[in-house]
């Protein structure tokens, strides 16, 4: 039997990691890294002052996120992000592709200098069904 949690452990698991994002966080797409070790990050985006919306069915959606107009790029492809607090403290990590991953880039995963970096949508659910 796989491990199942109920819609009001879901939902309370997902709002207190995303509380933990705190005020004005970050989205940042990076080239490689882990959550101890992120690296160098191609595009830094500016979440809502509260970040996310509270959890539903177990999964929360962001607010508005403003795009990085001037991203920092870098050669490589966006291969992980990253959800933060303003003073930089990683709170989630994830992977990023073309498709099929945890977060999806529609328009390519390399970021050049100057490059502006949109994300029109964003969830994160905790824990399972």
């Amino acid at each position: 039997m796989s491990v199942t949690h109920s819609t009001t452990a879901r939902n309370a698991a997902t709002d207190a990691v995303t509380a933990l994002i705190g005020a004005s966080g970050r989205l940042k797409f990076r080239i490689a890294g882990t959550i101890g070790a992120p690296g160098a990050a191609a595009a830094n985006l500016a979440l809502s002052a509260t970040a996310f919306g509270a959890s539903a069915s177990g999964t929360a959606t962001a607010n508005a996120i403003a795009s990085d107009t001037n991203a920092a790029g870098n050669a490589s492809p966006v291969a992980t992000a990253s959800l933060e607090t303003s003073g930089g403290t990683l709170h989630i990590h994830c992977a990023v592709a073309a498709s099929a991953s945890d977060i999806n880039m529609s328009n390519g995963l390399t970021v050049a200098t100057g490059d502006t970096v949109a994300c029109s949508a964003l969830t994160y659910t905790a824990l399972p069904a």
